[in-house]
């Protein structure tokens, strides 16, 4: 579950060249939505084709690049580091799928693409206990 919030925050990957959105075309300029636990608390993520990652958390800053994975890359002063995981190329607009390879736990997550960007968001994950 640390893992999965720490991957959120740190969403984004860079990549040079004309294709940089294969494999994401599904997913640039809609909404992406993570929901990670049966309460259904989560948040949405939203690719921009140009590499820029952000979130419904208030996270920015962060790149995200494809090639055969995902891989999201905080902000250089995060401290964070970069992870890569599985991105479902075939997802249409209005499906879903479910994931354990972003947790650190193997907690299934639901991710899912919205059409568009403006939605009401989920309510955010209750953070880990100390």
């Amino acid at each position: 579950m640390n893992k999965l919030i720490l991957t959120a925050a740190a969403l984004g990957l860079v990549s040079a060249g004309a294709g940089f959105a294969d494999g994401m075309d599904n997913a640039v300029g809609n909404t992406v939505r993570i929901i990670i636990n049966d309460a259904g608390e989560g948040f949405d993520v939203f690719f921009d084709a140009g590499g820029a990652y952000s979130d419904s958390l208030g996270r920015s800053g962060a790149a995200w690049s494809f090639d055969e994975q995902l891989c999201i890359t905080p902000p250089a002063d995060s401290g964070g580091e970069e992870n890569c995981g599985p991105w479902n190329e075939d997802l249409e607009v209005g499906g879903s799928w479910q994931t354990d390879a972003w947790s650190d736990d193997g907690t299934l997550i639901t991710i899912s693409i919205l059409e568009g960007r403006g939605h009401e968001a989920p309510t955010p994950p209750t953070p880990p206990a100390d």
